[in-house]
């Protein structure tokens, strides 16, 4: 990517990080590229919390409480 075609701001950060050490760039490099891969796995992890806990709201309720003993309800034994 040719430097005239960036924006201004990025033109001034890349100036800026120039200055970094090679150690400063690498942690730089990473946070940089956590910034953009990790919201996609916390947002799985997210609807996965939404999922699991609609899924004990609607398993876990007052009004099925009957069916938690239905082996015994239905006489089946267990094995």
């Amino acid at each position: 990517m040719l430097m005239s075609n960036l924006p201004a701001r990025v033109k001034q950060t890349w100036a800026n990080i120039r200055q970094f050490n090679h150690e400063e760039r690498l942690i730089l490099a990473k946070l940089l590229l956590d910034s953009v891969v990790t919201p996609e796995a916390d947002e799985e992890a997210d609807w996965q919390q939404l999922s699991l806990a609609a899924f004990e709201a609607e398993w876990d309720n007052p009004e099925d409480v009957i069916y938690d003993n239905w082996r015994e309800l239905y006489n089946v034994s267990a094995g």
